[in-house]
């Protein structure tokens, strides 16, 4: 299990990591859980079925990491079963929070946008995010991919945190994603997702979960509508 309040003490965040009335000023707590079971995926569906949470962070695998794309997968259907948020850290690329000092490095996303699901899920995501974190002049690239024609054209809010840029490409959707992220070196992904819709993106994947594969940083998936 993670050392929790040794890493807070490595980023200066805690003085003294045995002093618990320290970590409780934090406000938050730590929960550290082991499920039974011989089915990882079927035990934390219970688990969260039984403990709903906001947001998801889930360590997932690529198959350009030489992961044995026959394993069966964990990470992807469990966000797409239980329904919530979820960041997705590809385990063999840095993230965007450095795990020697804690400084977070995020000043690139990328959103790709279009009229269904609404755009407006991921811009506020962005917000979020970039306000949570205290950061300034994030640099959020709004890519639509398609014809001019059927551009969202969103109109993002005033940002303290956020600077919008808009980007139109025609293109495969997910390879035109991709090329955009690597054009740009987005620290983040945020999509929003409709999970599986129809036979084939059973067989193949969501469009969110094969960008997924394929990019180099932190993607942060959001439900469009409310999980059934």
């Amino acid at each position: 299990m993670p050392q929790v309040r040794h890493t807070l003490k490595r980023w200066g965040v805690l003085q003294d990591e045995m002093d618990e009335a320290e970590f409780e000023r934090l406000g938050f707590g730590i929960r550290k859980v082991v499920a039974k079971g011989t089915d990882p995926l079927e035990a934390c569906t219970n688990y969260l079925q039984e403990h709903p949470t906001d947001l998801l962070v889930l360590a997932t695998h690529q198959e350009s990491s030489g992961f044995n794309p026959l394993r069966r997968k964990v990470a992807t259907p469990l966000a797409r079963s239980v329904g919530q948020a979820a960041l997705f850290l590809p385990h063999h690329l840095p993230g965007f929070v450095d795990p020697g000092s804690g400084q977070v490095i995020l000043d690139r996303i990328l959103i790709p946008v279009t009229s269904d699901p609404d755009p407006m899920v991921s811009i506020r995501a962005a917000n979020m995010v970039t306000e949570g974190l205290g950061l300034t002049s994030v640099d959020c690239t709004l890519l639509h991919v398609g014809s001019k024609a059927s551009f969202p054209d969103p109109l993002p809010p005033e940002s303290k945190t956020c600077r919008w840029e808009h980007v139109h490409r025609q293109g495969d959707i997910v390879d035109t994603i991709v090329a955009v992220h690597d054009e740009i070196s987005a620290d983040l992904v945020i999509m929003a997702s409709e999970g599986h819709d129809g036979f084939l993106d059973v067989l193949r994947g969501s469009t969110t979960e094969r960008v997924l594969e394929k990019i180099k940083c932190p993607l942060l998936a959001i439900r469009a509508r409310p999980h059934p």
